[in-house]
């Protein structure tokens, strides 16, 4: 059975009159791929949808030729989820939880503890195994999230929002995991941070107020940039002024000095140099290029 996922026409709009989701059309194939989005744009409530845990107002899911919105028990068989906020009894280790999960998710008894094992080494928890949950550090709850959305060999994952508040070593180490066990599925990275698609995805999409506004190879992206980026360091006296006259997509802060990156087809006056387009800049200029148009 094919292995990709195909996302058509979703749309939702919740009783409050939030458009959360509108026209949403994907293929996403087997690998890493990256939802990038600023918070609010819609990636979780696309997440849920995705983990048959709310339905569209319209649209379309196929995973191979399994239909997602009518045949969810089946794709919940199918599925490894790790959601932005997930519960576990703190009281318990994290093999007695990993163990009930596996047991909740239909793994034959004779096989639990041979599968929790695996997956506690996998996941390097497996020196930790009698510590309870509510001992572990951020990182590390992240990693069990991990085990737990592994059971029963998923043939999709779905990460929401999975490093933020991370440290950069456990951030690190959470990112050699995914990649891991990328090769084969499809693992779906919702996130707003973008080091973590140009980090570990072969494909993406940015989505905005519920639209997907760009989808493709991030290197494409990127190419499709180069040359067009500028940048230099500005007062916080001239800041206003350059927004004013160039097209600022972004705006950081670098050694206590304010930098600027503007996008221009051909080099601005005023000691703009060209620089390394990155993907940082695509996504800005494409958050910035739709902000206009609306």
């Amino acid at each position: 059975m094919s292995h990709v996922l195909t996302i058509e026409g979703l749309s939702k709009t919740y009783p409050n009159g939030v458009r959360a989701l509108h026209d949403v059309s994907l293929r996403i194939p087997t690998g890493m791929f990256g939802l990038l989005g600023p918070n609010g744009a819609g990636k979780s409530t696309l997440m849920r949808t995705l983990a048959t845990l709310q339905e569209p107002d319209g649209g379309r899911i196929m995973l191979g030729d399994l239909d997602v919105l009518q045949e969810k028990d089946r794709v919940r068989q199918m599925l490894g989820y790790l959601p932005q906020e997930f519960g576990v009894y703190p009281r318990l280790s994290a093999q007695a939880m990993l163990s009930h999960l596996a047991a909740l998710k239909g793994i034959p008894p004779a096989q639990v503890r041979e599968t929790v094992e695996a997956l506690l080494r996998q996941t390097n928890l497996w020196d930790d195994r009698r510590k309870r949950l509510d001992t572990f550090s951020g990182g590390m709850k992240q990693r069990f999230g991990i085990a737990q959305a592994l059971i029963g060999d998923p043939r999709l994952i779905i990460v929401d929002e999975p490093t933020a508040g991370l440290d950069p070593t456990e951030r690190l180490r959470f990112h050699n995991l995914l990649s891991q066990i990328g090769e084969n599925i499809v693992v779906i990275l919702s996130t707003h941070i973008v080091e973590d698609v140009s980090d570990l995805c072969s494909r993406m999409a940015i989505i905005s107020q519920g639209e997907v506004l760009l989808t493709g190879e991030p290197a494409e992206a990127i190419a499709a940039l180069d040359g067009r980026i500028w940048s230099r360091v500005v007062s916080r006296d001239e800041l206003a002024a350059c927004e004013r006259e160039h097209h600022v997509i972004a705006t950081r802060l670098s050694g206590g000095r304010t930098v600027i990156h503007v996008y221009a087809d051909e080099r601005p006056e005023g000691g703009f140099e060209p620089v390394r387009t990155e993907l940082t800049d695509v996504y800005f200029s494409t958050l910035q290029r739709a902000g206009a148009a609306a």
